[in-house]
């Protein structure tokens, strides 16, 4: 059995960015999650630094409410840390078991977990990362895990200057603007958005593309409707406020909630404690699982320095003692499927995982049990560590055991048996891990490539197989647009002025690059450009608009009254073809058709009046761009304006909208129940699809009617709207792909109910086929060629549907 230091393992939990999460024993039997860092991190000298200091700091954190640092070995070939192993669900995951909690038990989380903070803060440490995925509800309690981005507030060396860690939705505003270092008070911040989600049952910020969500953030924009009574959200309120100086301190957080708190603990009580339960017995089954496969550890390497060589090997996924494989490859990893016959062949670098079977039954009544073994035993569909090593830290984020069980007639606690519905199951073709995408992640199809952009490179993978074909670095990507033989890219920030890179589509390699540059003698403003941007493609013009951000104040201060500046560009070569200077105004979005460019601009406010919102025209022909009559109030819809044509779809308020484009007139409008819904901007084969928190509806692309509607199953987006949320439902080769529980089982939305992915009819609403997928839901999807792509829990996982008969 492999050893790291004095910990046995047992198991394979996870990986991310930075290393691999095991399961693992003491030699007193206690189990523990061991960390081991990846090989080309633990030679970097300023990793391994960062890595020392953590630990120490975080070896110093001591309270009934976090996760224990047991041991670290920083100076190993590969350093590792051992933790307190957590068994039991994530806050996310029980939210769905529990619904809104009420006013007593949310003072009892609360006090839980700002005793856990109090303990973080003591050892000098603000946690930065506080959010419902990182809290392990165990027998004792709740758990705060990942101190691991956690950072000392005296030490500046840890992380880079300006470097921004956190999740949106619970990053406190003064990290986004960079107007404060990380404090106390941001954790404050963080617990209250944790603790309005657990009681209003929906992110306090609203949900869809990062950017969306950072900026109702740092505009203060916080939903507390639904909150218990009129003191929790005051008391709400007033921790979420922009103003660090002026939340409650965690010691004040922690006496209102205590004299709120009941005497009894919710936790311990079911369905928690069922859950609970559910997760001991399937790290049981997993240690029992791993004792059974075990035959002798006398001759395995004592720690990791003597282990090197034997890891590397196994690591590898070669063969030992010619029996076999290794562990599954974090890379690739295909479905077995020997009947295969759409003539791709997996990469290289694939190695089939026997101890992980993806391949789909050929039934079509899903089996949730195991032939042939002991009533007692379970299936662990999905398991993490208690605190995965990813990019964001050291711990990174927390995932758990999540499994279903076979109904025990031995009396045991189980899950009542499935209904029996007939239903069509999707086949897994291959996974790739690609780690955490982060805001700037994006999950594109262009042709029979799939494009997966993070933040440090855009990837192109082959769509069938999963093989790399190239990888080009570029920090800083904002948008992504594949066009033909090219892809266009766009880089803008807080710290740099908008960059446009076209990369071969084929190979990957730089065709051109563009930078704002005004002509030496155009009349301009003095001031520079505006690190904000949108572009588009105009058939052989790509343009460039760039704009000073309204989107905070410190933004206004810093950028002051910049002027948007429109740029042409020759596709092919990036050659400037013209030059446009507005005035100062914030841009919400662009279009170019038909020789024009349409600008949709937000002025500034004026004695406190809203600002005015027009649509600015400019003809593109010739070599001086002309501007002509600006639309009123026409900023919402940029691609109505006279050199366009077609109809396009928008979603406003409660409604969808049909507008005529070339003639900018309204069509029709049909409200839809639900709250705000999405929409796709064009129609397919005569049919728009829409999207609510309520489902998924089908509209006449003509007249709005209602072709069909589904309560059943909720939206999974494209990428074109930034992920799961505000994006419109992802539509392709006839189907329309949506999130929802397994067939049969009823579910209300929200986290608690995804279940895997439903691919469905786009016309006729009858579903064709469904399929598991394992993370805690989709975060960015693709789709073409028949192939569904969808990123959950870091990797890509890729479906299609089921084999003929």
């Amino acid at each position: 059995m492999e050893r790291v230091a004095g910990y046995r393992i047992v198991a394979l939990l996870g990986e991310g960015g930075m290393g691999r999460v095991h399961l693992a024993r003491t030699a007193s039997g206690r189990l523990a999650a061991v960390k081991t860092v990846h090989e080309h991190l633990a030679t970097d000298p300023l990793f391994r630094e960062r890595f020392r200091r953590e630990t120490l700091a975080a070896r110093a954190v001591a309270g009934p409410f976090t996760a224990a640092v047991l041991d670290a070995g920083p100076d190993a070939v590969r350093p590792w840390l051992a933790t307190e192993f957590c068994a039991g669900p994530t806050l996310t995951e029980a939210a769905g078991a529990l619904g809104p909690l009420g006013a007593g038990p949310l003072a009892g989380l609360g006090a839980a977990l700002a005793e856990a903070l109090a303990s973080i803060h003591r050892a000098g440490l603000v946690h930065r990362d506080l959010k419902p995925s990182n809290v392990v509800l165990t027998r004792g309690g709740p758990k705060v895990l990942d101190f691991g981005i956690a950072r000392r507030a005296a030490d500046e060396t840890l992380t880079g200057t300006g470097e921004v860690i956190g999740s949106p939705g619970f990053i406190a505003p003064e990290l986004l603007t960079a107007d404060d270092e990380p404090s106390p008070a941001a954790d404050v911040f963080a617990l209250a958005a944790l603790l309005a989600r657990m009681a209003t049952g929906r992110p306090p910020f609203g949900s869809g593309p990062a950017h969306q969500v950072l900026y109702r953030t740092v505009r203060g924009e916080a939903d507390l409707d639904g909150s218990p009574t009129r003191e929790w959200r005051a008391f709400l309120a007033s921790c979420l406020t922009g103003d660090p100086a002026g939340r409650p301190t965690v010691a004040d957080v922690l006496d209102w909630c205590a004299e709120r708190s009941p005497a009894d603990t919710w936790w311990e009580r079911d369905p928690v404690a069922g859950l609970v339960r559910d997760h001991e017995n399937g790290v049981a089954a997993l240690v029992a699982d791993a004792a059974d496969g075990s035959r002798d550890d006398a001759d395995a390497p004592a720690d990791t320095d003597e282990a090197d060589e034997a890891d590397d090997a196994h690591e590898s996924g070669a063969p030992e003692g010619g029996a076999g494989v290794g562990p599954a490859p974090v890379d690739a990893v295909p479905a077995p499927s020997p009947s295969r016959t759409d003539g791709a062949r997996p990469p290289t670098d694939a190695v089939p995982y026997r101890a992980r079977p993806v391949a789909a039954p050929r039934d079509a009544v899903p089996y949730d049990g195991e032939p042939g073994r002991g009533p007692a035993r379970r299936r662990l569909l999905a398991f993490g560590g208690a605190a995965l090593l990813t990019g964001g830290g050291l711990l990174g984020g927390a995932a758990l055991l999540r499994r279903t069980e076979k109904n025990d007639p031995t009396g045991g606690r189980g899950a009542s048996p499935a209904p029996r519905t007939r239903w069509a199951r999707g086949r897994l073709l291959w996974t790739r891990t690609v780690g955490d995408l982060g805001p700037a992640g994006r999950v594109l199809r262009h042709g029979s490539a799939l494009l997966i952009t993070d933040a440090a490179a855009v990837t192109a993978l082959d769509a069938a197989t999963g093989a790399v074909r190239w990888r080009h670095p570029a920090r800083g990507v904002t948008a992504v647009r594949p066009l033909g033989n090219q892809v266009h890219l766009l880089l803008s920030g807080l710290l740099f002025a908008p960059e446009l890179l076209t990369l071969d589509a084929r190979r990957g390699h730089l065709r051109w690059s563009a930078l704002p540059d005004r002509p030496a003698n155009a009349q301009t403003s003095p001031a520079p450009d505006g690190q904000s941007a949108f572009f588009t493609v105009d058939g052989g013009t790509t343009v460039l608009v760039s704009y000073a951000s309204d989107a905070s104040l410190w933004a206004k201060r810093s950028l002051g009254d910049r002027p948007w500046r429109a740029y042409g560009f020759d596709s092919r070569t990036g050659r400037t073809l013209w030059f446009h200077e507005g005035t100062r105004a914030a841009v919400t979005g662009i279009d170019a058709a038909g020789g024009r460019l349409a600008v949709g601009l937000r002025l500034p406010a004026r004695n406190g009046a809203p600002g005015e919102e027009p649509l600015f025209v400019l003809r593109t022909t010739g070599a001086t761009p002309r501007p002509e009559p600006e639309i009123p109030g026409g900023a919402p819809y940029p691609h109505a304006h006279p050199g366009a044509s077609g109809i396009r779809y928008y979603a406003r308020d409660s409604r969808v909208v049909a507008i005529d484009l070339a003639a900018r007139r309204t069509l029709w409008r049909r409200t839809l129940e639900g709250g705000s819904p999405t929409v796709t901007p064009t129609a397919t084969d005569g049919v728009v699809h829409a999207a609510t928190a309520d489902g998924v509806t089908a509209l006449d692309a003509r007249s709005g009617r209602v072709r069909w509607s589904r309560t059943d199953v909720w939206r999974l987006t494209s990428d074109d709207g930034g992920g799961i949320g505000d994006g419109p439902p992802l539509v392709a080769d006839g189907a329309v792909y949506a999130t929802g529980p397994e067939p049969g089982h009823e579910a209300k939305s929200g986290e608690g109910a995804f279940w895997g992915v439903h691919a469905l009819d786009a016309l006729r609403e009858r579903r064709l086929w469904s399929v598991p997928v394992e993370g805690d839901g989709p975060s960015l999807a693709a789709a073409g060629g028949g192939l569904l792509h969808v990123c959950a829990g870091g990797t890509v996982q890729t479906f299609t549907g089921p084999e003929p008969a």
